[in-house]
């Protein structure tokens, strides 16, 4: 058969690593099928399907095409499960190269090949055989197929194996081991080490033999070492696995496990210690990097917004995340408790038969559903679930997203509809109202105190009531087709009409104000500015879009406003009155104590330098003795040495003195207040020496944290130093009332955040009630006993604060006390 077969170099393979097809024509099956009864023949064929030799025929290709009930036990398989299977997808990896070559040769060589490689049996072991391999030719001698012969190496390898460990086991434990091993005597010398061993530590055996086995131990463990192995020799220390780390040559360290015996002689006298050594240094760094992957899945699992459950296949919750529980209302250990049917809306529960037996088929599923809160809410939800492997059980992943606001826009957009049908129907109607509508708003505007002004979209009043007129001073008559900035100045937010008539620009509607009510100035006939409050809405008069604005004179309101806030800054003065007058008195004392010291002084120094010019010429004894009298009374050196001090003292009272007063006049002070960029550090620094007296006599520390890069701030600074004062002077009202003997602690932060800058005053007082909050600054409301506040402090400061465009907040501060917040623009 041989002489006539096609033979030579195979072409280059595919991908796969088999002939391609351009270097040889495949056959089909049928011709395939044709050639084995030909030459195998029906009966021979039965024959080797039944033979306990397993065999094979395989295309060309390297697909299985028969394979007998041999091979098929051989690998586990139940016949027919292989047919269509690649000879390479049954074989073990490291064999794919060893089996591509051995095909392509018979295919080049044309003659049977014989050679061993391993299976890889259904449930995933090995299986070693020997196989002989040939070319199943048609009649014009053309390649059709393979076949072989198999036959099982199992047991005969098993054998092999026995042989080989039974001939060297010694070697097999000492140099092949997959471990490090060693042997030491009682001094603890290496007298044997395996090469596993060495290359572990980079050394050659030779290198090691007869060292200390201390000098490969991490020198911060050596001495531990030392004393291990002496108290494990004399038998007082048990023999236990234990972690230890080794030195390796290139100074890396290594993690290792250690397993230990004792090395006895005939007699049972321990000569030294056996140890195995495992290398389990990547086993710690793969548990550190477990870990910390555990922890970023954990965090990805509780930082995502969306709820998510992880349930069996019974319903059972398995696993929750913190926005499952906010989105329910139950905490992580109830969910654990619960099942599907506890937190599905009655009727969604129902279909969770049909929604699992859909989720195992598909995979995933999206779909949407109601769930049932604790406090028995029913929430729309949308739902993305997939199928999971927990291990051994089906599970599914399940990504809840609620929905309440998309439904309630849906339901928004029917409503919206219908009632844009109603309106249909009714807007002939309306516009028939619309004359008697405009007739009874004419008499309304013109019947109203509040001054009411409307302009067209280019912002020319076409209406100025009587009210207006009142207010502003002007004829309706003047005012009719003029620009709106006659009589209202722009509030800094939006353009308002200019006086030029015909710029279009000019007349830009100020849409940003519509449904608004705000604080602006308006101008009076003969040029006087007041405050006023506007309030501005729009309407359409046909096709032309209108604005109708509401005014209300602000001048009495305003007029009120400073009266109170002057009463207040009074009310502070006055009880700060007492602290105020000892910190007075303070530097007038220095001064005058000083003042009498430095009279005395001089007087002797003046009468010393007499008596020396008296007595320089005759230098008689009675002279000396005198001078020598004024010395001794004078202390002369001590009024030297420390008149510069007292004299420097002096003039820091007098500088406190002036300062303190300053401050007073700066509160005191009426007049109208103006805006300035102010660093607001400077204003608590002249609140806290406003308020220096009081916290110190009440034994309250202060402290201060406000870098010195922080941007000025457009405030009335006075105002601001107010506020600040007042809240200084409630946090140490609330110390003072718990009574402790060591006083409390007020600590003061300003810092930038976004377009603001904020100043946080917090103390560890007696806080605020809960139930007082809501109304904490309301005008008239006090928590102090009767006499002892007005209600308006706080009352005064929020308005103040709001009228800067800030804010002013209050919440409880952990431990006790009250944190109060300033947020003040640091721009406008």
């Amino acid at each position: 058969m041989e002489s006539a077969r096609q033979t030579g170099t195979p072409e280059p393979r595919d991908g796969a690593g088999l002939v391609t097809a351009e270097s040889v024509l495949w056959p089909s099956r049928e011709q395939v099928e044709a050639a084995l009864s030909r030459c195998i023949g029906p009966f021979a064929l039965a024959l080797l399907e039944r033979s306990a030799q397993p065999f094979i025929i395989i295309e060309l290709a390297g697909t299985l095409l028969r394979a007998n009930r041999a091979f098929c036990d051989l690998l586990g398989y139940e016949p027919g499960e292989l047919i269509g299977r690649t000879i390479v997808g049954l074989t073990s990896e490291r064999w794919h190269e060893t089996t591509i070559e051995a095909r392509n040769r018979l295919l080049a060589e044309g003659r049977p090949l014989r050679y061993e490689k391993e299976y890889r049996a259904r449930d995933g072991h090995l299986v070693p055989v020997d196989l002989v391999a040939d070319v199943l030719y048609d009649e014009e001698d053309r390649p059709m197929a393979f076949y072989s012969f198999i036959t099982d190496l199992s047991d005969q390898k098993e054998a092999e194996r026995a042989l080989r460990e039974s001939e060297a086991r010694f070697r097999h434990l000492f140099d092949e081991a997959p471990f490090g091993y060693h042997e030491i005597d009682c001094d603890g010398t290496i007298v044997a080490i395996n090469r596993a061993e060495c290359e572990m530590l980079g050394y050659d055996c030779e290198e090691l033999v007869g060292r200390p086995i201390f000098e490969l131990v991490d020198p911060s463990q050596r001495d531990v070492a030392r004393q291990s192995v002496a108290e494990k020799i004399a038998g007082r220390r048990m023999l236990v696995p234990f972690e230890r780390t080794y030195r390796r040559r290139d100074g890396r360290s290594l993690i290792v496990m250690i397993r230990e015996r004792l090395r006895v002689d005939a007699d049972g006298r321990v000569q030294g210690i056996r140890t195995t050594v495992q290398d389990i240094t990547e086993q710690k760094e793969m548990e550190a990097a477990l870990v910390a992957s555990r922890q970023r899945t954990q965090v990805l699992f509780d930082g995502i917004e969306d709820a998510v459950f992880v349930h069996d296949t019974e319903g059972k919750i398995l696993e929750a995340n913190p926005a499952a529980s906010r989105l329910l209302g139950y905490s992580r250990d109830e969910l654990l408790r619960l099942t599907t049917f506890d937190i599905d809306a009655e009727g969604f529960a129902e279909g969770f038969s049909e929604r699992l037996r859909q989720q195992l088929r598909d995979g995933h599923m999206r779909y949407e559903g109601r769930h049932r809160a604790k406090s028995g809410q029913e929430i729309p939800v949308e739902i993305t679930s997939s199928t999971i492997q927990l291990g051994e059980q089906t599970a599914v992943l399940v990504v809840v997203r609620d929905v309440t606001e998309r439904k309630a826009l849906e339901e928004t957009r029917r409503k919206f509809a219908e009632s844009q049908a109603t309106n249909a129907e009714i807007l002939s109607q309306k516009n028939r109202m619309l004359l008697e509508s405009e007739a009874r708003y004419r008499q309304l505007t013109e019947a109203t105190l509040d001054a009411v002004i409307v302009t067209d979209c280019r912002g020319r009043i076409s209406l100025f009531n009587p009210a207006a007129e009142r207010t502003f001073g002007f004829e309706a008559t003047e005012v009719l087709g003029r620009p709106l900035s006659l009589v209202l100045l722009n509030p800094g937010e939006l353009p308002i009409v200019g006086d030029c008539g015909e710029c279009e620009e000019c007349a830009a509607p100020a849409e940003r104000l519509v449904g608004r009510t705000v604080e602006m100035q308006g101008r009076r006939k003969g040029g006087q500015l007041f405050p006023l409050e506007l309030s501005l809405n729009a309407f359409g008069l046909g096709e032309e879009l209108q604005y109708i604005g509401s005014i209300r004179d602000l001048t009495e309101r305003q007029r009120m406003r400073d009266m109170l806030i002057q009463s207040e800054k009074l009310a502070s003065i006055g009880l700060l009155s007492a602290g105020v007058a000892h910190e007075i008195n303070n530097p007038l004392a220095y001064v005058a104590n000083n003042l009498a010291v430095l009279e005395r002084d001089l007087r002797g120094v003046f009468s010393l330098i007499e008596s020396y010019e008296g007595v320089r010429p005759g230098m008689e004894a009675e002279a000396v003795r005198r001078i020598e009298e004024v010395e001794a009374d004078l202390d002369w050196e001590y009024v030297r040495k420390n008149t510069d001090r007292l004299i420097t003292r002096t003039r820091e009272g007098v500088q406190r003195v002036a300062s303190i007063v300053s401050n007073l006049r700066s509160m005191a002070r009426t007049a109208p207040p103006a805006k300035e960029l102010v660093p607001l550090s400077e204003l608590v620094a002249s609140a806290l020496e406003m308020a220096h007296g009081q916290l110190r006599k009440a034994k309250i520390t202060v402290e201060v944290d406000a870098p010195p890069d922080l941007a000025r701030v457009p405030c009335v600074a006075n105002q601001i130093a107010q506020v600040i004062l007042n809240l200084l002077i409630n946090a140490g009202q609330s110390i003072q009332d718990l009574g402790r003997a060591e006083g409390g602690r007020i600590s003061i932060r300003l810092h930038d955040e976004g377009q603001t800058q904020v100043i946080e005053i917090a103390d560890d007082g007696g806080g605020i009630a809960p139930e007082h909050l809501p109304r904490l600054f309301d005008p008239f409301f006090t928590t102090k006993p009767v006499g002892e506040g007005t209600g308006l402090g706080l009352a005064i400061s929020h308005s103040i604060v709001t009228g800067h465009g800030g804010s002013i907040e209050v919440e409880e501060t952990p431990g006790g006390g009250a944190t109060f917040r300033l947020r003040l623009p640091t721009s406008g």
